[in-house]
């Protein structure tokens, strides 16, 4: 227990002396620090750009199978008279 107590606070005193920079969070995990968490964030809106053009497509192709369903009713239709 002494030796994660040591390790909590000498952890952010190195950084913050030696890289100058701070942690933003301390956990069981570790220190995560500003250039994780910017890190994290990109890859999160790159994810979301991916999704986004992925639900485009998707729309982009059920409009042209509703339009296909809907040519195939209407062909029925003329046909079964």
């Amino acid at each position: 227990m002494v030796f994660y107590g040591v390790l909590l606070l000498l952890t952010p005193t190195y950084s913050g002396l030696a890289k100058g920079r701070l942690p933003v969070e301390i956990s069981t995990r570790g220190a995560k620090f500003a250039d994780d968490m910017d890190q994290q964030a990109k890859l999160a809106v790159a994810a979301i750009d991916r999704l986004e053009q992925a639900t485009a497509y998707l729309a982009e192709e059920l409009g042209t199978a509703n339009e296909e369903i809907k040519r195939l009713q209407e062909g029925l239709v003329t046909t079964g008279d």
